[in-house]
């Protein structure tokens, strides 16, 4: 019966070179790919905060624009009421009214 039991134990055995270096070239290019990924996950985190901070200025500059557009239209209205319709002249200040 002893004999049975020493043919069922299994002797440790050594790997090659070649595949000790195989499995840390693949370990090695895990670690790669995870340190990859990581920084990907960063930067798009970074492009959303940018997004957003875009968004929100564009959100800013397109009330800034319907302010703009409200104040024209209010300083179209006195000035066609205080002079009538025609051209102004910006540069010389010259009203001319329309015939």
């Amino acid at each position: 019966m002893p004999e049975t039991k020493q043919a069922e134990k299994q002797t440790d055995v050594k790997i090659t070179q070649e595949e000790t270096e195989s499995i840390r070239e693949l370990q090695s290019n895990y670690t790669q790919i995870t340190v990859n990924m990581g920084q990907v996950s960063i930067a798009i985190e970074r492009t959303k905060e940018n997004l957003d901070a875009m968004e929100t200025q564009r959100d800013e500059l397109l009330a800034q624009h319907s302010t703009a557009q409200e104040e024209e239209k209010k300083l179209v209205e006195e000035l066609t009421s205080k002079y009538g319709i025609g051209n102004l002249d910006l540069d010389t200040g010259i009203f001319t009214p329309n015939e």
